[in-house]
């Protein structure tokens, strides 16, 4: 899904959520809830209309966002809890700030719709501090070698990771998981839980 697409939704994204009994973000949330603090800073890549860090803000962390698409920046940016907001396609660029910017960074619903995931895992651990608390979602695939493309029924495909592939990721950039949770949502039609995401907390040595 790209900026375009995006623009079609945003209005309608926190609804449609509801509607879809979507709330990876919450998981996110409650599985880091013992890792964060007041005061910290956390970087939320992909924050949408902020469903997964205004929670953060909401027990006094300092959110900064990323996004591909404007329009759900603007959303976002109207809900006022944010110290900064800022346009960027993960899949491109580099995370524009600097190394060791922040305490924690989190990412939800964001990376299955991105195919190889090595400079984004490299560019987190860049811009981490030591001992931060990488919060995120994958859809797994456990039988495909790193990851595989799939065609759901909304006609948007989405990428599958390997949970083998992400550990690897997560070991090669000095990070350990903590935690790891299934989640079944559901699929287009809104009634067959059908969406498998699994949500994992990673710790940076």
């Amino acid at each position: 899904m790209n900026e375009y697409d995006y623009k079609e939704i945003a209005s309608q994204y926190d609804e449609q959520v509801k509607e879809y009994d979507s709330y990876g973000h919450d998981v996110i949330f409650g599985m880091c809830y013992e890792y964060v603090k007041p005061n910290e800073k956390i970087l939320d890549l992909g924050i949408g209309t902020g469903l997964a860090s205004i929670k953060f803000s909401k027990i006094g962390l300092k959110v900064y966002g990323l996004d591909i698409a404007e329009d759900m920046l603007n959303l976002c940016r109207n809900k006022a809890f944010t110290e900064e907001l800022k346009l960027h396609k993960l899949s491109d660029d580099n995370i524009p700030y600097n190394d060791n910017s922040f305490n924690h960074i989190i990412c939800c619903g964001v990376f299955h719709f991105l195919s190889d995931l090595k400079n984004v895992f490299s560019d987190v651990a860049r811009v981490l501090q030591k001992g931060g608390i990488f919060g995120f979602a994958i859809a797994p695939d456990n039988y495909a070698n790193e990851y595989s493309q799939q065609m759901t029924a909304w006609g948007v495909p989405i990428f599958k990771h390997s949970p083998d592939y992400i550990k690897g990721l997560l070991e090669n950039n000095e990070m350990r998981l903590l935690k790891e949770q299934r989640l079944l949502m559901k699929g287009a039609d809104k009634l067959n839980y059908d969406m498998l995401f699994s949500v994992m907390i990673a710790k940076y040595k």
